[in-house]
């Protein structure tokens, strides 16, 4: 009979990192096959003209002043656009900029939890289910999610930082810790519960509360100076003053985007039984990784039994862990660790419908991962012998979420793969009708896009997305009346849409009645001055009307948002020839030919021009 698996005692710390990275890189290899998809993704990447040009002056300029997508993240911003200065609009090449920074997180995970306990074999294994674990795949794989892994990489350095400073006795007097961690903030406001985390860790495993409580298993940690409470608050006071800072200007946008749900859309008793379930349904994610979605519809009331059933087994779990705190500290600060920096994303201040989010699991799921690494490492001090048997449980459970990773990077491969998912192992999900109708739409499948949206809308009839996305394959079909009360209808819920604003321009246009989309248009660039295609649109109902002079003024506006706009450069020059600029024409023209060389109308109106001039 062969001898059970095991693993050698010591092996060379920078071969177990090479194997960390490896095993990361394995688990998410897909995603350099994935494509972006219609969810966000056209709002960081795909239709934004600041980032597509790259890293300019410009672009840094527009990053640390705009509030686009409803958050203040410029170097969430800068990362997108040093990714297309370094690899164009390869979504694999940015897939794999996501991976690398997520790789980076395991091994700075890995090194914090070394410096903090002394434990090398527990941290390790903490390291690699954070990194191999499916939950962490809408973080990795979403590219509009680059905030998340940017975020926490900066803030885990923040805590390494944090942690060499405590044992050298400088922890309220190191620059680095408050630096990197309002670097962290500028990312996203993901760890703003860093602060009180390191408090945690202030008691266990850095013993600066009191005498340690507990040595880490595997490990002789030395003892830190012990420092009254007052003092190991007023040491943090930067850091707690840049998450309150932070907090702030989150929550001014985001109320100011109109993206955070009112009590009367959402009351606070349906909030807080959905956070209760909610910390159960991580945890059982945890556990078990299946049916895993990009969205999660909010469901509104919980059931009772339900209810009362998660709310027992979220505090029989509390009082276990704190009644075990003497004897092992881990269990307390692990368990303390997830329910506190769920907290911020538990939904008591609700953004968007949603009821849970994968994502929100990426630095909480941490707490919960070392608690079982110590809890395994402490049964193997207790029992040698049970060294190679938890080596082989750990090594069989760390293939078996690789192997679930990699199914699930599958899913993102493009728009519609990920909400065809969705709809499968999930019920009442509007968003997922919504978002697979706009990739069929895309696609030219618009009947079965049409389809979507009104079962979207049949699920949740004040969806406005849904229904202007109605809306424009309708007009798409030809159907320019049937898509006007739907808008009107959006317009009805805020009167300064510009997106539906802009639809009800391209109806208007659609059924010759150029001076109503004319209206429709200056409207939709009253409400957003940076909409590209409505200053594009606005300068062809001009012309339309026989007004090239104020046209060519809209389209200049429209180029100058985005030179790369190839069919607004040939209005442009459309704009210009009417006006008996034909030399500026045929310069537009010629623009437009290069940036989309594939378009035989420009190319016709190129030649078209060339001749007028006698060449």
């Amino acid at each position: 009979m062969p001898p059970p698996l095991s693993i050698p005692r010591r092996l060379p710390q920078p071969v177990v990192v090479g194997t960390l990275m490896l095993l990361t890189l394995a688990a998410f290899h897909g995603v350099s096959r994935n494509g972006f998809v219609a969810f966000d993704d056209d709002i960081y990447i795909i239709d934004n003209p600041l980032v597509r040009e790259g890293l300019t002056a410009r672009g840094v300029r527009w990053a640390f002043t705009t509030t686009t997508a409803f958050n203040w993240h410029p170097l969430t911003w800068l990362s997108h656009q040093l990714d297309v200065q370094l690899f164009g609009m390869r979504p694999g090449a940015h897939h794999l900029a996501s991976l690398g920074l997520h790789a980076a997180s395991a091994a700075v995970l890995l090194a914090l939890l070394r410096s903090l306990t002394g434990a090398f074999w527990p941290s390790a294994l903490v390291a690699a289910l954070f990194a191999v674990h499916p939950l962490r795949v809408e973080s990795v794989a979403w590219a509009a999610e680059r905030k998340d892994v940017l975020s926490l990489l900066l803030a885990l350095c923040a805590a390494l930082a944090y942690a060499r400073a405590a044992r050298r006795g400088r922890a309220g007097r190191s620059a680095a810790p408050p630096l990197v961690f309002a670097a962290a903030l500028l990312a996203k406001p993901l760890p703003v519960t860093l602060p009180f985390l390191l408090l945690l860790l202030d008691w266990w495993p850095l013993g600066r509360w009191s005498p340690t409580p507990g040595a880490p298993p595997g490990a002789q940690a030395p003892l830190l100076r012990v420092l009254p409470p007052i003092r190991l608050w007023a040491e943090k006071l930067p850091l707690f003053t840049l998450a309150a800072a932070s907090s702030a200007v989150t929550y001014l946008v985001q109320n100011r985007g109109d993206v955070m749900s009112t009590l009367e859309h959402l009351p606070l008793p349906a909030r807080a039984a959905n956070a209760i379930v909610a910390y159960a349904g991580y945890l059982a994610k945890a556990v078990w990784p299946h049916d895993l979605v990009v969205y999660y519809p909010h469901i509104g009331a919980v059931h009772g039994v339900q209810l009362v059933g998660t709310a027992a087994l979220t505090l029989l779990l509390t009082v276990l862990c704190l009644g075990s705190s003497r004897r092992r500290p881990y269990l307390a600060v692990g368990w303390l660790w997830y329910l506190g920096t769920l907290v911020p994303m538990i939904g008591l201040v609700q953004v968007g419908d949603q009821a849970m989010a994968d994502r929100y699991t990426y630095l909480p799921l941490t707490g919960v991962f070392l608690a079982a690494a110590w809890t395994l490492a402490e049964a193997v001090r207790r029992r040698p012998a049970l060294r190679p048997f938890a080596a082989g449980a750990a090594v069989s459970a760390l293939t078996a979420l690789a192997v679930a990773t990699g199914a699930q990077v599958r899913h993102w491969r493009d728009t519609t793969s990920l909400f065809t998912h969705a709809l499968r192992v999930t019920s009442g999900n509007w968003m997922a009708h919504n978002n697979l109708g706009v990739a069929l739409a895309a696609a030219g499948r618009v009947t079965e896009a049409e389809e979507h949206f009104r079962g979207s809308l049949a699920i949740k009839a004040g969806n406005t997305d849904a229904r202007e996305n109605l809306a424009r394959v309708l007009i798409d079909q030809g159907r320019a009346d049937e898509a006007l009360p739907h808008l009107h209808e959006v317009l009805r819920a805020r009167p300064d849409n510009p997106r539906a604003l802009f639809l009800v321009g391209r109806a208007s246009a659609a059924l010759w009645r150029h001076q109503e989309a004319v209206g429709a248009y200056e409207a939709a660039v009253r409400a957003d001055p940076a909409f590209t295609l409505a200053w594009n649109n606005l300068g062809d109902a001009l012309l339309a009307l026989g007004r090239p002079d104020d046209a060519a003024e809209a389209l200049r506006r429209a180029v100058a948002l985005d030179p790369g706009l190839a069919v607004a450069r040939a209005n442009l020059g459309r704009a210009l020839e009417a006006a008996g600029d034909l030399e500026g024409a045929v310069a537009q023209y010629r623009e437009a030919v290069r940036l989309a060389p594939g378009e035989t109308a420009f190319g016709a109106l190129l030649v078209a021009a060339q001749r007028r001039q006698g060449r």
